[in-house]
Formats: structure tokens, C-alpha cells, sequence
């Protein structure tokens, strides 16, 4: 069990499934061959696979445990979803909620689910199909999106009717709306008192960071602001699959100091093993550490 103590609340990674599906150098268009033999010492095997020249990405949530509020961060790809342009999305039968249980917690337990965007890959276990019906997960829970970030979504989704985060949106928002337990929020909502989101721009418009504070200990979940330890040392690296690839570099290097100044745990949504990390900031720029694991 990978879990962290912050303050007086526990985080606990909850693993869907490890995606190979991308190729590295396609992945970061501003990468080199010359960049990864310069760091294949320590990206691989962990976070690398030297033999495809594919990422290994972790499709995980994070369980916040605060001794009054169960929290969900993230939802992963689901189980049944009709992915056609994600074929490693597509259709999964995984025992997602049973290693939700095994890191304490039943659907019904859960009081908030927020999402740092709303593409496919972080919204799925927002909702499960019952019959012919997609419903949500969580029936007791409050599913908090960023008004900016859901805006986006609507107004693309009165338009186009296809693509997977289309198709997401679809089967994975739109019953939580539809169900009332949706809360969209403005920027720096606070929620269950140790939680703000922040905005986080560029991979998507409505991107959020989520940042715990508790009894003066500091994390961030930082969803695809950073998808891989690598961007830690090259902070200019945006993914292919960025809105606005400046803009996300611009916020991922927002992002990577303020860590450092408030010493806060990084939370990412798709590190491999341990999963999180501290950032030190160095005179060439920021480095990463891996935490003790309990």
C-alpha cells in the first residue's frame, strides 16, 4: 500500500491500470534521442522502457483520508467506457473499487470526488454502468469540477460527437450533472477545509492544482501538469496532448516553485512507483526526490 501522511491527513494511491501506450519522443515533442540517453539512467526501467522507447504511465486516484471527509482526487479511465481512439481505454474491466476498499474506503464513503480536468483518463470512475445507464459512482458524494474547465467541455461538446474526452464527457459528466451532485466552482474554492483549488492552465483551459494544508504540512495534486519525472528537470517540456503548450510550461515552472517554497509533497497523477516526490530547487533549475514510503 503506497500512502502518505500530510498533517493529519493520509493519501493513498489507488492504481487503476500502468498505460505503455505512448512513445516518449512522440509524447514530448521538444525531447531528443541525445535527451534520453542523458537521463536513461534513472528514467528507466521505472519510467521508461529502453526496448519499445515507450513511457510507463500510472492511472491512479489519490484517497485523502482527513479524519472527517473521505476525498477521491481523480477518477482514472473506468471500466466499460467506448474509448476508439484510445484502444488501451477502451472497454477495461479492472478491480478498481476493490483496491479503493483495500485503501479504506467504499463508494458510498466518499463525500467529495474532484477533478483536476476533465479529460478521459481522470474522470471515469466518476460513473459506472448499471443496466443500460451510466450513474455515479459515488451516490453520496459531491463531484466538485472548475466552472472554467467544465464551460470548455459544454460548449465543445454542443458541437463535436466525437473523441474520446468528447465521448467521456458524454458517459463520465454529464449523468453526475444530471444527478445533482455536481458542484462547479469558481477559482480558489475551498473544500472540506484543508483543500483549494488553484488555477493551472494549458493542458487544459480549466486545469486546477489541488493543494492540502494541514496542521503545517503542505501537497499538491497536480493531475497532467506533470505527467512524468523528467518535466521536473525540463519544466519547458509540454506533452503533445496540451492545449497550450506555452501556457502549460509556464504554469508547470509556477507550479514546480511554489512545491519547492512551501515544501509541499507532489501528488501527480500518473508517476510510476513511489508515486510522488518532493521538488528541490538547484542552481540549474529543480530536481526530484522520492519520499520515505510507509
Amino acid at each position: 500500500m503506497i500512502r502518505f501522511q500530510i498533517g493529519n491527513v493520509t493519501a493513498t494511491l489507488v492504481q487503476e491500470t500502468v498505460d505503455t501506450s505512448f512513445d516518449f519522443l512522440k509524447f514530448f515533442p521538444l525531447a531528443t534521442p541525445k535527451d534520453v540517453a542523458d537521463n536513461l539512467s534513472w528514467i528507466a526501467p521505472g519510467h521508461y522502457d529502453p526496448a519499445t522507447g515507450r513511457m510507463l504511465l500510472s492511472m491512479h486516484s489519490w484517497l485523502l483520508d482527513t479524519g472527517r471527509h473521505k476525498i477521491l482526487i481523480d477518477g482514472c479511465v473506468g471500466n466499460d467506457k467506448e474509448r476508439p481512439g484510445r484502444p488501451d481505454w477502451c472497454n477495461l474491466q479492472t478491480p478498481y473499487l476493490d483496491r479503493l476498499a483495500t485503501a479504506g474506503a467504499t463508494p458510498e464513503q466518499i463525500d467529495y470526488v474532484l477533478c483536476t480536468h476533465l479529460h478521459a483518463d481522470h474522470i471515469g470512475w466518476n460513473t459506472r454502468l448499471i443496466g443500460d445507464r451510466w450513474v455515479p459512482t459515488f451516490p453520496n458524494a459531491k463531484y466538485v469540477f472548475s466552472k472554467i474547465e467544465n464551460d470548455y467541455w459544454a460548449a465543445r461538446y454542443a458541437k463535436e460527437s466525437t473523441g474520446h474526452h468528447i465521448l467521456a464527457y458524454k458517459d463520465s459528466v454529464l449523468p453526475v450533472i444530471e444527478a445533482g451532485q455536481a458542484l462547479i466552482v469558481d477559482d480558489y474554492a475551498e473544500i472540506a477545509d484543508c483543500l483549494s483549488l488553484e488555477p493551472a492552465p494549458g493542458h487544459t483551459p480549466g486545469h486546477v492544482a489541488i493543494w492540502l494544508k494541514s496542521n503545517g504540512a503542505h501537497a499538491v495534486m497536480t493531475g497532467d501538469i506533470l505527467h512524468h519525472p523528467i518535466q521536473v528537470k525540463y519544466p519547458h517540456w509540454s506533452c503533445f496532448g496540451c492545449i497550450d503548450q506555452k501556457q502549460s510550461a509556464e504554469t508547470r515552472r509556477r507550479i514546480l516553485e511554489q512545491t519547492c517554497e512551501r515544501r509541499a509533497l507532489l501528488l501527480p497523477g500518473h508517476f510510476m512507483a513511489p508515486h510522488a516526490g518532493y521538488v528541490d530547487e538547484t542552481p540549474d533549475g529543480f530536481d526530484f526526490r522520492h519520499p520515505d514510503v510507509s
